[in-house]
């Protein structure tokens, strides 16, 4: 009687069974291979875009370490057209005489994604520092909430305080004025002489410790020769933005302020009136040269991104100019 091999056309039920075994195994053993090769090529990846993270921590507790902000290591290829944009408009401006310097830096604060221009250049702050004291008095209501009642006036009229090119409304001589309804004058209005309340009746060392804080320059409050960058400067509007720093409704509170800002002649000159901003400016005059500067966040069809656009030329009307006009080709670029 012939015998039956194992793939000649007859198999026996045990020869099924043997095979059913070996092709199942092998199978198994492909699939996990594969799967397994998978997953450390995705843990491998993500490896890579964790270490692509700058992290930047807050260290002032005991057992945690807070995220305050992060950053991609490298501008994003996604926003290069923009930044080519705006290298071609600032550079045509300097030509032409209307500034001899600008710095501009843009985030997208959903992606994360970055790019700036002219980012080594630094800048005297102005009146970009009220947002930094904005966010002491709030942060030190959230351990006091008492001290945004707290009442202050001046008694008489202020002598060798910076002139002001753009200025609204101001707080009176002789006039109680709470801590809380000083932060308006000064978030909103820029008013110096409220300003001068608020840093007069600030604890200094805690005020430069937010500097500390978010790993920038400490600066000396009285010193005016204090200087920064564009993409420094973004990053209070960005704690504001991700309430990192401060409580959420601190947060929110200090954009609120900032959204009612009376300055309309840069960011917000050429853009449509329903779009809200939570903006600063900033200016300095020396000799016969200005600085002009703002930062703001622009809230754009649920694409909110930060801008902060520092500038030094002559002329305080043509620099605002030049800021509406930045603002608006990032605008169109972002929102349109």
């Amino acid at each position: 009687m012939p015998k039956k091999f194992l793939f000649s056309k007859s198999l026996s039920v045990f020869q099924l069974c043997i095979l059913c075994i070996v092709l199942g195994t092998g199978l198994y053993f492909a699939l996990k291979i594969n799967f397994e090769d998978k997953i450390s090529n995705e843990s491998s990846s993500n490896a890579t875009n964790e270490s692509k993270l700058k992290l930047l921590r807050n260290h002032k507790y005991k057992f945690t370490r807070p995220i305050l902000s992060f950053d991609m290591n490298g501008e994003s290829k996604n926003l290069e057209p923009i930044c080519n944009e705006l290298k071609k408009i600032i550079n045509e401006n300097c030509t032409n005489g209307n500034l001899f310097q600008a710095s501009v830096y843009l985030r997208d604060l959903e992606t994360g994604e970055y790019t700036t221009v002219n980012e080594e250049y630094s800048y005297h702050p102005g009146s970009l520092i009220k947002v930094p004291m904005l966010i002491y008095y709030l942060k030190e209501s959230e351990n006091n909430p008492d001290i945004l009642s707290k009442k202050l006036r001046i008694d008489k009229p202020l002598q060798g305080m910076p002139a002001q090119t753009y200025s609204a409304e101001r707080i009176e001589i002789n006039k109680d004025y709470t801590v809380k309804e000083l932060l308006k004058y000064m978030a909103a209005y820029s008013d110096n002489n409220a300003t001068y309340l608020l840093n007069k009746n600030c604890d200094e060392q805690k005020f430069t410790q937010i500097f500390g804080d978010l790993n920038l320059t400490i600066p000396n409050i009285h010193d005016t020769n204090y200087t920064i960058t564009v993409r420094d400067y973004s990053l209070f509007m960005r704690v504001l933005y991700n309430a990192t720093y401060l409580n959420n409704e601190n947060s929110d509170f200090a954009l609120s302020l900032l959204a009612q800002s009376s300055f309309t002649m840069g960011m917000i000159s050429k853009l449509p009136p329903n779009i809200i901003v939570a903006h600063k400016f900033g200016e300095m005059k020396r000799d016969d040269k200005r600085e002009l500067h703002e930062s703001g966040i622009i809230y754009c069809n649920n694409k909110p991104y930060v801008l902060t656009i520092m500038t030094k030329g002559y002329n305080a009307q043509t620099l605002a100019g030049f800021i509406g006009s930045i603002s608006d080709t990032i605008f169109h670029f972002f929102c349109v």
